[in-house]
């Protein structure tokens, strides 16, 4: 699947970029993917656990960490390309939405198990922010976007393409294509209110994008 995403959709999106700090997180690119980290009050917080292992390492150490340093694991969905790293993380305690936890453990080989499921709407203090998460089904039954000092880890609700707009991922890497861009138009919706506050949204399949406008226009 990870690889047939590469081949179909990368052409045209506009490419993760490696160690770009977005607001209080920092984009760790894996070829076609990424996941995130964010620092702080003793605690190291992965947003997703990239794909390969060995890429994972490099790109921790580059932040001057290393794979034991990490104490959480927040999922944003359970394909591989996002969780393929969580062997190599021995401390961390790994979240995500109670709908993906039976992926989570399919993509792990039964390795991994949910430390803690969470809810859309939760709320809580990590690494010295505020995460909120909410709930975007659709790609996946229990896919995530999380929200931290202004910048929404968007997993794979959407993506940026070479033009530089907001768009959804290919119909066919989604479960419920319809459904998917349905949770990102209500996300919009939900945010509206607080669209000031956004700085960044940060896909996992591309570069990140600024501002709330590319999610008010999706």
């Amino acid at each position: 699947m990870t690889l047939l995403f590469a081949l179909l959709a990368c052409s045209d999106v506009s490419p993760p970029e490696n160690g770009a700090r977005l607001g209080p997180v920092v984009q760790l690119q894996d070829w076609f993917t990424s996941c995130f980290l964010l620092e702080g009050g003793g605690e190291v917080v992965l947003f997703d656990a990239c794909w390969r292992s060995a890429r994972l390492e490099k790109t921790l150490g580059e932040q001057g960490l290393t794979p034991s340093d990490v104490t959480h694991v927040l999922v944003t969905h359970g394909h591989d390309d996002h969780v393929g790293a969580l062997e190599v993380l021995p401390n961390a305690q790994v979240w995500a939405l109670a709908a993906e936890a039976e992926l989570v453990e399919t993509a792990t080989d039964g390795a991994v198990a949910l430390d803690r499921t969470l809810a859309d709407g939760d709320s809580f203090p990590l690494a010295g922010e505020t995460v909120e998460v909410y709930a975007v089904p659709g790609h996946t039954d229990g896919s995530a976007v999380y929200l931290v000092g202004g910048t929404l880890v968007f997993g794979d609700a959407g993506l940026v393409n070479a033009a530089g707009e907001l768009v959804a991922v290919p119909e066919d890497r989604s479960d419920d294509p319809a459904q998917a861009e349905e949770s990102v138009r209500a996300l919009a919706e939900r945010l509206a209110p607080r669209a000031e506050e956004i700085e960044w949204i940060a896909p996992a399949h591309s570069a990140a994008i600024a501002g709330f406008a590319p999610l008010a226009d999706f």
